[in-house]
């Protein structure tokens, strides 16, 4: 059987059309392939614009909720303002710190039992503070009762302009 099967003397399958002289081969084709490169590209988008929306935007905290003023009868409220003169309760100015909490104390417990009449768990305090007043002003005010012990506040409202009130 030496050259008379398929296989050849060399044990190689003869192609008839094919001579081992004519095979050539190329050279290696060293141009990147960007077709791969691209699909893990889009996958990788896919992937970051699913998961983007879900990342969290700081904590999560219970907001306060939106007070409106009308909901309390006038007297268990008490009005705080703030501006460039000084913190004013009612229409009363105070600069110094111990003047202005003995007011706000006399004020929060008229406020206090007037609530308690209408059967609220406890006074309103409402802060206003002038829009052209530096914040540092509001933020002592705010840590002035912050830090009064005899001062009990159930709630502080920070007031505020709704942008198509304020014109801007």
């Amino acid at each position: 059987m030496a050259g008379g099967g398929p296989l050849g003397a060399r044990g190689h399958r003869r192609i008839p059309y094919k001579r081992e002289s004519s095979v050539e081969t190329e050279a290696p084709n060293s141009d990147i392939n960007v077709t791969p490169l691209v699909d893990v590209c889009l996958v990788l988008l896919i992937i970051f614009m699913v998961v983007t929306p879900m990342l969290g935007r700081g904590r999560d905290v219970k907001l306060p909720v939106l007070a409106d003023a009308a909901q309390h009868k006038e007297g268990d409220q008490v009005f705080v303002s703030v501006d460039d003169e000084g913190a004013w309760i009612e229409q009363d100015l105070f600069i110094e710190r111990s003047s202005f909490l003995a007011r706000l104390r006399e004020s929060v417990k008229v406020a206090a039992g007037k609530a308690a009449a209408r059967g609220y768990d406890g006074p309103i305090l409402f802060l206003k503070g002038d829009r052209d007043t530096h914040w540092g002003r509001v933020r002592t005010v705010m840590s002035w009762m912050n830090e009064d012990e005899e001062l009990q506040l159930q709630d502080i409202a920070l007031v505020v302009d709704l942008a198509e009130e304020a014109g801007t």
